[in-house]
């Protein structure tokens, strides 16, 4: 399987069963195809324009996967019979069965996800517990973060998505006419929440980010004023037209290192904790089923 960066444990709440088939083996244990379809529901229950797809079932099989191999390994750690984890294990365990959940059809199922979010959890807190992030570390990082950010700017973007380039070509009209954004916005963009907000973003994105993580934006919208609009829409790859805004363009001020410290050894024992997945998801043994 690829090297994989860490994901987000799977504490799900399912319901119904199918008839199980494999769908993929780690270190020879089985994941069950019923076992994604109740997965995939959730996803869907959680945000219903996510749609079911062979992409997501495949994503969704990917994610337990990875999940089953770090649980696999907080018990070859022996992580499982410590006091802590006993104790969650026996709390949640007199919870369900005060609330009757232990009593229900997808109960086993539940419970076995449940576990397997247990042991990662486990298994990331050893990963930090073994790698504690220390002072020093923290401070390079802030410099270099500061370092990296220092003379750049940061922008507020507005945004109009259409379906189509004639809408968009229109929409830009309407701009030329000095009407503005948010009211061009509303009249145009295919998004139903850039409707209500006049297609505005809240926070502010780096410059320097932007730059790394979207070239083909960054090239359009780097170069422009505050108040000013692409001079022509941007096709992406599912055929939609947009046009961007530049509501505020400022320099980047970055915190105070008091302010930002717990946030920096946060992610550095994040990154900690998503190489030690990968090192484990590298030695495992995950097959698809033929």
């Amino acid at each position: 399987m690829k090297k994989n960066h860490l994901i987000p444990c799977l504490t799900l709440l399912l319901s119904g069963s199918l008839m199980a088939q494999t769908v993929a083996t780690v270190n020879g244990d089985k994941i069950d195809s019923s076992t994604v379809e109740a997965v995939v529901k959730n996803l869907r229950r959680q945000n219903q324009q996510l749609p079911d797809s062979p992409e997501l079932r495949n994503e969704v099989t990917r994610r337990l996967a990875i999940s089953a191999a770090v649980a696999q390994e907080a018990k070859k750690l022996k992580l499982d019979q410590s006091a802590q984890y006993k104790q969650a294990v026996e709390k949640a365990r007199a919870a369900a069965k005060k609330e009757g959940a232990d009593k229900q059809p997808s109960f086993k199922q539940d419970w076995a996800l449940y576990e397997t979010d247990l042991l990662n959890q486990a298994y990331f807190a050893n990963v930090v517990r073994q790698n504690p992030v220390s002072d020093t570390e923290t401070k390079q990082a802030y410099d270099r973060l500061n370092s990296h950010y220092q003379g750049s700017q940061e922008v507020q973007l507005g945004e109009i998505i259409t379906r189509n380039g004639s809408d968009a070509q229109k929409a830009l009209g309407e701009l030329k006419s000095k009407k503005s954004f948010k009211e061009v916005a509303a009249k145009y963009s295919a998004d139903p929440r850039a409707k209500q907000s006049g297609g505005i973003g809240a926070g502010y994105i780096p410059l320097k980010d932007l730059q790394q993580a979207n070239p083909p934006v960054y090239q359009a919208v780097g170069s422009l004023k505050k108040g000013a609009y692409t001079a022509s829409p941007l096709q992406d790859n599912n055929g939609n037209f947009a046009i961007f805004y530049v509501n505020d363009k400022r320099n980047i001020q970055v915190p105070p290192f008091d302010q930002i410290k717990n946030r920096i050894a946060n992610d550095l024992q994040q990154e900690r904790i998503a190489r030690a997945v990968d090192g484990v998801v590298q030695k495992a043994d995950i097959r698809p089923a033929r």
